[in-house]
């Protein structure tokens, strides 16, 4: 990781519309005009992070002759009011939370899994996404499966305390234990000011030694002789070190009933992420 002190650096950024032609060129730019309503698309231009990203590619190379340093785009989800932060900064890994593969910046080559991640991360509509881990732990202390389950969806998977505060508070329910659906009513009912639209930020990602990670909330950073993790399912990629990424277009979006209900494994976008390095 890069020891560069940038804080005294001035950094002009600017964040300029797409122009047509180029929306037509980026297949990443229409996958998401095919599956989202999406509301415009801008690019960032950081000479100083585009500086820092050229750097760090290049010490890549020298520092492993043998393994090629490969460049993708890939989608990272986030509020809109973290975009200006993102463009001018970059995406931080130090913001992370909810890390399933470690405390890195999350990345996936597949839109539709991105927002669904995010999604579950903020409480929307789509599938929800149970931590399997504290489940077990909970089931094991003798709490009902889908007590369970109630518990995990209102605190948002944010760990074991929360979701035991929950079930105490809430154990004398009368529908403590009864099978738990979510209906869009319960779905509404915990997002707070959580705006309908969000963003795409479209990265540069440089990858070159690739770990296979399974899901572990303790895991903070993979061997240094790796630079990238991948899940297990394939569909995520987390950065560890800073400038190893470079935001390179943002695209405003919300969902639509197509998004929202559609299986990310249903669809095949591009098959070269998966190809063992």
């Amino acid at each position: 990781m890069s020891n560069v002190n940038c804080s005294s650096v001035m950094n002009d950024y600017s964040i300029e519309p797409v122009v047509d032609s180029e929306l037509y060129e980026v297949e990443e730019i229409r996958h998401l005009y095919d599956l989202f309503d999406v509301i415009s698309v801008h690019k960032i231009q950081n000479p100083l992070l585009w500086g820092l990203y050229t750097l760090r590619k290049n010490e890549m190379e020298i520092n492993n002759r043998n393994i090629i340093v490969n460049e993708w785009l890939l989608y990272h989800v986030t509020a809109t009011k973290n975009v200006q932060s993102i463009a001018e900064n970059n995406l931080d890994w130090r913001f992370t939370s909810r890390c399933r593969y470690g405390k890195g910046v999350c990345f996936s080559y597949c839109p539709l899994y991105a927002n669904k991640y995010a999604s579950c991360a903020q409480g929307s509509s789509s599938a929800v996404d149970y931590d399997e881990n504290i489940m077990d732990i909970l089931i094991n202390m003798g709490f009902p499966r889908e007590a369970v389950k109630r518990a995990l969806f209102y605190t948002y998977n944010q760990g074991l305390e929360c979701a035991i505060k929950w079930l105490m508070d809430h154990i004398t329910d009368n529908n403590f234990a009864e099978p738990f659906v979510p209906s869009r009513h319960n779905f509404n009912s915990v997002m707070i000011e959580i705006s309908i639209e969000r963003a795409f930020i479209i990265c540069r990602v440089l990858v070159q030694s690739i770990k296979d990670v399974s899901v572990n909330y303790h895991l903070n950073v993979i061997p240094n002789i790796f630079d990238t993790a991948k899940s297990t399912n394939g569909m995520v990629y987390v950065k560890f070190n800073d400038y190893e990424f470079y935001p390179q277009y943002i695209v405003y979006y919300r969902e639509h009933n197509l998004s929202q209900y559609s299986d990310p494994y249903s669809y095949n976008f591009n098959y070269n992420y998966c190809v063992d390095q």
